[in-house]
């Protein structure tokens, strides 16, 4: 049998790719299944591929995360000319992907009601702050924002402090996850029905649908949770240091201890002193549990016998003895973990003058090598490619004399 590449999960879908910083994940997400992804830029290019940290000076690292293996044309859309060319790209596309509110899009043409009107076999994927609808749809917000908007910013941080944004525009990342998911629902749609629809994703609302466990604490406990710090406010929970860095421990929840008994074993067989009063009844008690000094009694005890210990000691020590443990991995242990060296989880990328190691896709496909293409080139690199692309089809497709 001869062997031969299998198409890809996205072989012959073109996406135009109008978004800002807040959709651009989602544009990767279809480039690593194999869509021809078009990143349509301004003259000059979008000013996301200056935000620091640069490579050599010239490239944006996240820029080149978020827009690797797509392809970059320049249009300049206040210029009719280039808005009938983008009118020209729209009608070879399966999908739009847009992320600024309702006004914006209606000020440029590509409102959603205008898109599929012109083009109704189109998806338009439009992620926007606050959605299409709503008193909020026009408000201006980014990444902090909407992260204080959604709520998870309240579970960030130390609760005696201000709260504390996570690093790498993660409303962008959550927010693309969702889009890309709803947006292949619709391209389904497409390919049974031959039309078009448009899927309109709020960040704020893809915020409010990841606040970890918050929704769990309130529905089985009637607790709204704050931020917690190194960990909740219990016993045996929570970040823990150790010799060369920090590990999570689960140790209670919800007031309960949860395998304490191989705890205290475990600290008792390693001599730490004073281990035995964990075995007394008080740590089966919801209220010395939660409370400072119980807390602080086990942290000495604990902290005690891992300041002796690496993180990956601890952690198959206690993975052999059934405790729910885990080191706090930085991305040097991530570059060296064996489990993600395996499989493959990071590609190389020649970015600018330099290698450097990207995070692949979470999952494979039998047969097919999905994953990101080569990072992005100067803005407009495919002009002249594409346009020509269109040119030559709109040539094929006239009526011949």
């Amino acid at each position: 049998m001869t062997a031969h590449q299998c198409p890809t999960p996205l072989d012959g879908v073109r996406v135009i790719d109008l978004s800002t910083r807040l959709g651009a994940y989602a544009g990767r997400l279809f480039a690593d299944l194999g869509a021809d992804v078009i990143r349509v830029e301004p003259p000059g290019g979008v000013p996301e591929r200056t935000v620091p940290p640069l490579v050599g000076g010239v490239t944006s690292l996240s820029f080149a995360f978020t827009e690797a293996g797509k392809r970059s044309v320049v249009l300049d859309l206040d210029d009719p000319v280039d808005a009938a060319r983008l009118e020209d790209l729209l009608g070879t596309a399966q999908m739009l992907l847009t992320s600024e509110g309702p006004g914006r899009l209606r000020e440029l043409v590509l409102h959603p009601d205008d898109v599929t009107a012109r083009h109704p076999r189109l998806v338009h994927l439009s992620i926007s702050p606050f959605g299409l609808t709503g008193p909020w749809a026009d408000r201006p917000a980014g990444d902090l924002t909407l992260l204080a908007a959604g709520g998870l910013l309240t579970l960030a941080g130390d609760p005696d402090l201000a709260p504390v944004r996570a690093w790498g525009e993660q409303t962008s990342v959550i927010a693309g996850v969702h889009g890309a998911a709803a947006a292949l629902m619709a391209l389904l749609a497409l390919e049974d029905t031959e039309r078009g629809q448009v899927v309109d994703v709020s960040a704020q609302e893809a915020i409010a649908h990841s606040l970890e466990n918050a929704v769990q604490y309130f529905d089985l406990e009637g607790v709204v949770r704050h931020r917690a710090g190194a960990g909740p406010a219990e016993a045996g929970t929570g970040l823990f240091a150790c010799a060369d860095g920090w590990i999570y421990l689960v140790g209670g929840l919800g007031g309960l201890p949860l395998a304490w008994e191989a705890i205290s074993q475990w600290l008792e067989d390693n001599g730490v002193e004073d281990a035995e009063q964990l075995r007394e009844p008080r740590w089966r008690e919801r209220d010395w549990r939660r409370g400072e000094q119980g807390i602080a009694v086990f942290r000495t005890l604990f902290e005690r016998f891992a300041a002796q210990r690496t993180k990956q000691e601890l952690y198959e020590d206690g993975q052999r003895r059934g405790i729910s443990i885990a080191p706090v991995s930085t991305p040097h242990d991530l570059l060296s973990n064996p489990q993600l060296t395996e499989r493959g989880f990071f590609r190389k990328l020649a970015v600018g003058d330099r290698t450097l190691a990207f995070p692949g896709p979470p999952y494979r496909f039998a047969g097919l090598d999905v994953g990101p293409g080569e990072a992005p080139a100067e803005p407009g690199r495919h002009t002249e490619a594409v346009l020509n692309s269109l040119s030559a089809s709109a040539a094929a497709q006239a009526p011949k004399e």
